[in-house]
């Protein structure tokens, strides 16, 4: 009770108020209202829509979300997948026992608002204008309602214009750094795919492709496939307008593991530019999520980036907000947190080497593209002997 009191002395409207109810913003809001903050969560839409972003979750990542305390509430609406059947070329190279789970990003979304506290208080609208300051910060909407705070958290994602009226630099690590495109695929014959879920990965460097998962997703079979193109290009119009030519064209084995199929409705195409925020150390200021970097979704590190920059705000905002200012020296604690750096980084890297890994043709890259591809071999050979001689473990 001390603690919540001392939370609670504040004379502004809230203690934090977050921009966006993404993934981000709405995680933020749960988490710090269960610990005893004054939320509010500001975005113009009270259902999140449809959007093509994240739709596979990793087994780290739904342990990060078990650590939150937001896993059980989201289970019901996400298909389980148990195993990925690893292919390149005409090869199976490794059926891999996982703990994955395929969902759409919407229905995370809402999942995780719907945990929302009712101590949460929420406004439907824009941001109009924005003043973080070390004592105290305001916005004011887009319907003319100044709200003040302690602490405001940018969880806007790339769009938006609050990063320029912040005067906030995107520094463009690489602009076009790869094209992310979702869609459905079904059989023909009406019958279930031989597979649960399956990765597929290119032979080659030559066709800047770099890997196609197939998982399910409530009661369809979900495609993610990200290539290296740029939007204007021709094969990217091919694409459009032929997918399913162009797909068996960049894996020419997939039809042996998907017998024949049709694309079920429409292509999403996102391009993806990777950025980190520049300028945006701030008293009373702090950008979590996309916000604030973003990386390309190969590196599978979109979500573990999300959750791992709410579970920092759940460490530091309760601590911050028990002495009176919002300086940098308490902002600065946030982006200098070893796991937010380390995950940070991490993001990056491991997008630089898938881009690496599916584009670069010289000598050293062909070694590390064999050499990855033979240890996933290799390993799916421990599995069958495992599996053999120790079928209780698997």
């Amino acid at each position: 009770m001390e603690e919540e009191s001392t939370l609670r002395s504040s004379s502004t409207d809230v203690d934090v108020v977050i921009v966006g109810a993404g993934l981000a913003g709405a995680g933020a809001a749960v988490v710090l209202a269960r610990k005893g903050v004054r939320v509010m969560l500001v975005d113009p839409f009270e259902i999140f829509p449809a959007c093509f972003k994240s739709e596979k979750i990793y087994q780290d990542q739904a342990e990060l979300f078990r650590k939150l305390g937001l896993m059980d509430e989201l289970l019901p609406g996400m298909s389980h997948i148990h195993e990925v059947t690893c292919v390149r070329g005409t090869d199976v190279i490794r059926r891999l026992r996982v703990k994955q789970y395929g969902t759409f990003y919407q229905d995370m979304v809402n999942g995780v608002r719907r945990q929302l506290p009712s101590s949460v208080t929420w406004k439907t609208d824009h941001v109009r204008d924005i003043s973080p300051g070390s004592a105290v910060s305001s916005m004011t909407l887009q319907g003319g309602e100044t709200i003040t705070a302690r602490l405001i958290v940018l969880a806007c994602g790339t769009g938006g214009n609050l990063h320029a009226l912040l005067g906030i630099e995107k520094r463009i690590i690489r602009e076009w750094q790869s094209l992310v495109i979702g869609f459905n695929i079904a059989p023909e014959d009406g019958e279930p795919f031989s597979f649960e879920a399956l990765s597929y990965y290119p032979l080659e460097s030559d066709r800047r492709v770099g890997f196609l998962n197939l998982f399910p997703v409530r009661d369809v079979m979900r495609a993610n496939l990200a290539v290296y193109r740029l939007p204007d290009e021709e094969w990217t119009t091919q694409f459009k307008q032929c997918p399913h030519e162009q797909l068996l064209q960049a894996f020419p084995g997939l039809g042996r593991f998907t017998g024949a199929f049709h694309i079920a409705g429409r292509v999403e195409i996102r391009p993806i530019d990777m950025y980190q925020v520049k300028g945006h150390i701030r008293p009373g200021l702090v950008l979590i999520g996309d916000s604030y970097q973003n990386v390309c979704p190969t590196s599978a590190m979109g979500v573990s980036k999300v959750l791992t920059d709410i579970d920092a705000l759940g460490k530091y905002v309760p601590e911050w907000l028990k002495t009176s200012g919002m300086g940098i020296d308490k902002i600065s604690e946030f982006y200098g947190d070893r796991g937010k750096r380390a995950c940070d980084e991490r993001s990056i890297r491991l997008s630089q080497y898938w881009r690496g890994l599916s584009t670069n043709a010289s000598y050293p890259w062909h070694l590390r593209r064999e050499l990855r591809y033979l240890i996933m071999y290799l390993r799916g050979i421990l599995d069958k002997l495992q599996s053999k001689f120790y079928p209780a473990t698997r």
